[in-house]
């Protein structure tokens, strides 16, 4: 019979194995379980890294989408869209480094059959370096004679065969004027310059440039740039049609309003492009009859915007007298 002593030692010693093999015991969990268990630990954590993850992945996916929208399907707008023309063009700091110059400008009106009816050659000598451009031109007669008609401080003034004669007669008998009771000697030269000066005119302070998408032009497709104004500013409306490749124009449509509110639409095709100290300039504009003969066209030439003016553009010429 075991004695009190003998017991206590073999119990510790039952104890001891016990918990032997508890500790060795290893219990095995299906894995579903452990994750319910480890949810359960945290579940708000849990739940708002979910949520994150999947607002990371909706930006991701949302500026993916974006910039491809932006970057290759989105349509351009009306200022990019002038952007691009004036690059194409050779860039606004080429055109803001021309201050002055000088050109040639061949007017001709053609019959329905194609006979010319009258034919103006013209320089036009311009200086646009006190912001607002000034000009004066060199009209040759069908007699051959010069027709100079200018501006100073006085106010303006032309001369003929070494004369002096009235400025406004003189501009309106040679169809240098146009029907408004505004109109001043130097309109044609003026509206001249602004078109010559297009697309750059088309990045001043109250242009309204829309996308008009795209359009057929004659045998191709064009894109077509509609130009409007503020109320400040004007109120015609010009039409552009661009080559979808170099971005050049190949058509000008003028919308004029008549002091009475008529419109008188215009539309020149644009060719001829050649490099002229870093702009690409059209040589040649043109308007057809309804027949496909040219109605009307202007070309351009002898560019110069290096030469200094001549020493009476700022000044009328002295010692003449007026013609009787």
């Amino acid at each position: 019979m075991l004695g009190y002593n003998e017991y206590l030692i073999m119990a510790q010693e039952f104890k001891n194995k016990t918990r032997k093999n508890i500790k060795e015991t290893k219990i095995s969990y299906p894995l579903g379980f452990l994750m319910d268990m480890k949810d359960t630990v945290s579940p708000i954590l849990i739940k708002r890294i979910q949520i994150v993850n999947t607002l990371i992945a909706v930006v991701i996916l949302s500026a993916a989408t974006y910039l491809v929208w932006n970057n290759y399907l989105r349509p351009a707008t009306g200022e990019e869209l002038v952007s691009e023309m004036i690059s194409a063009a050779g860039g606004m700091e080429t055109w803001a480094n021309i201050r002055h110059g000088q050109y040639d400008r061949t007017h001709k009106l053609f019959s329905e059959t194609g006979e010319i009816l009258r034919e103006r050659v013209e320089t036009v000598y311009f200086d646009k370096r006190e912001g607002n451009v000034k000009f004066m031109v060199d009209h040759k007669t069908a007699e051959g004679l010069d027709v100079i008609i200018g501006k100073d401080q006085d106010g303006f003034w032309a001369f003929e065969n070494e004369l002096f004669v009235d400025a406004r007669s003189k501009s309106d008998e040679l169809g240098m004027m146009c029907d408004s009771k505004f109109c001043a000697p130097d309109c044609a030269m003026a509206m001249a310059f602004y078109r010559f000066s297009m697309p750059f005119k088309l990045a001043d302070n109250g242009v309204i440039a829309t996308n008009a998408g795209k359009k057929a032009l004659g045998s191709d497709q064009a894109q077509v740039l509609d130009i409007g104004y503020d109320q400040k500013t004007g109120k015609d409306r010009w039409v552009f049609y661009t080559d979808l490749e170099n971005k050049l124009i190949q058509k000008m449509e003028y919308h004029h309003h008549t002091d009475d509110g008529k419109d008188l639409p215009e539309e020149y095709f644009w060719s001829d492009y050649k490099e002229v100290d870093g702009l690409i300039i059209s040589h040649k504009w043109t308007r057809y009859w309804s027949n496909g003969e040219s109605l009307e066209e202007y070309t351009y030439s002898n560019f110069d915007f290096k030469s200094e003016l001549p020493r009476h553009f700022d000044e009328r010429p002295s010692g003449l007298v007026a013609k009787n």
